[in-house]
């Protein structure tokens, strides 16, 4: 992948990150309720079964899917931690203990693991069928 690329994938996550965190003011969503952090959290990776997919197909030409995902998923995942570790674990004094609180930023840590190398898998198996 080349150098422009990964300059390329850190801006997204960080866009990606400021986003969330603007929609979360003033406290990181601490204030929502739990039934609506658990359906932002079903909201947001229904959302990105799509983007996913778009963006595999948009930003990669080689048709290396599953591959690529895997790149996608390091991008939205350890920038984000390091993003949120900085916030609130540095910032706020929370240290690594943010993520208990923060449930539903960890799950992401997670999931896009699982979510993002499996549409890039099946995107390769389409098109390797085709």
């Amino acid at each position: 992948m080349t150098a422009k690329k990964h300059a390329f994938l850190l801006i997204y996550s960080f866009v990606t990150w400021f986003a969330f965190y603007l929609i979360g003011l003033p406290d990181y969503y601490q204030s929502w309720p739990f039934w609506l952090k658990v359906a932002i959290c079903i909201l947001v990776t229904a959302a990105y079964f799509p983007v996913t997919r778009y963006s595999l197909r948009k930003y990669w030409d080689n048709g290396e899917h599953f591959r690529n995902s895997l790149w996608f998923a390091l991008y939205l995942t350890l920038p984000l931690f390091v993003y949120d570790y900085l916030l609130l674990g540095w910032h706020f004094g929370l240290g690594i203990g943010f993520v208990k609180p923060y449930w539903y930023l960890t799950f992401f840590y997670f999931s896009f693991w699982l979510q993002f190398p499996y549409v890039g898998w099946q995107l390769q198996q389409r098109e390797a069928a085709a």
